[in-house]
């Protein structure tokens, strides 16, 4: 169950449209597009993880694009990194933490095991978005995306925060997953400075 519960939150079935006719006014996006651009990185992922003839490895090869592709990896790793010194790095740096970081997600969201817990698994009922938080001016505004899915006996709410161009962050179960990233990254760390690990890995 706990293996399903990470691999869901990057490639999970959206296969509804979300509830309401109206899109959001205030917003660059609102449900409807946010729904489309779930559906979108839901359609490309499962096509990979699929693959009947394809291995482990090269499947983790072609998600690793999707990562780029639809995750926020500018936003997450500020987030991540912000209280080990990541805004006071120069860019350079700052360059090699969020590679660091988009090799880290592929194996938070598709490690050993994590591939085939996804497999079958099917949503339960209807996507529902809706605006999340205030809308910054200047930026898209963001939507969490609630989802609910279930594999054999096993159901699980998954919330996904995104702006309909990227995916911010995910809650499953409850949990924030860039909490979880934060404190997994504080502790690899630990009392050495973030670049001394990055520069080490």
């Amino acid at each position: 169950m706990q293996k399903m519960l990470y691999v869901i939150s990057f490639i999970c079935l959206c296969i509804f449209p979300a509830i309401g006719e109206d899109t959001c006014e205030t917003s660059k996006n609102g449900e409807k597009e946010v729904s489309a651009f779930i559906k979108n990185l839901v359609d490309e992922a499962l096509a990979i993880v699929n693959q009947g003839n394809a291995s482990d490895d090269i499947k983790r090869q072609q998600l690793s694009k999707c990562i780029n592709k639809y995750l926020d990896v500018e936003r997450i790793t500020e987030k991540v990194f912000s209280q080990l010194g990541y805004n006071e790095l120069e860019k350079t740096d700052k360059e090699k933490v969020k590679e660091y970081l988009k090799k880290y997600l592929l194996t938070f969201y598709a490690g050993e095991g994590k591939l085939s817990a996804m497999v079958n698994a099917e949503l339960s009922g209807r996507l529902v978005a809706e605006p999340e938080g205030k809308k910054e001016e200047g930026k898209p505004q963001d939507f969490s995306v609630i989802t609910n899915f279930k594999k054999d006996t096993s159901s699980v709410e998954i919330i996904w925060i995104t702006n309909g161009e990227k995916v911010f962050y995910v809650k499953i179960a409850g949990f924030n997953q860039i909490i979880t990233l934060r404190a997994e990254m504080k502790e690899a760390v630990g009392s050495g400075t973030l670049m001394d690990y990055i520069n080490k890995h």
